[in-house]
């Protein structure tokens, strides 16, 4: 039997797995429709932006997490706040 290697991102998502602290989301399949509505139809333009690799780590967690890639969440994100639907919290 062939072992895998993991790095340490991919390890941490399977040890944490193995301890059974991932719950699944119910109406998955209904924000999977709703998200990919946000996306659909609009032109797209690349951009570069810097990270904190722990805010990555987050993202790309809380993405596996919800069965939705990271990017479409920063594009979520920006959409949503572009749309005044969110606001920022500077204190």
């Amino acid at each position: 039997m062939t072992k895998l290697n993991f790095d340490s991102f991919e390890q941490d998502i399977l040890d944490s797995v193995e301890n059974d602290e991932w719950l699944s989301k119910s109406n998955i399949q209904e924000r999977l429709i709703e998200l990919r509505g946000f996306l659909k139809h609009e032109k797209k333009k690349s951009v570069s932006i810097r990270l904190s690799e722990n805010d990555l780590y987050e993202l790309k967690r809380k993405g596996l997490e919800n069965g939705v890639p990271y990017q479409n969440i920063i594009q979520m994100l920006v959409h949503q706040y572009t749309s005044n639907k969110t606001h920022l919290d500077v204190s």
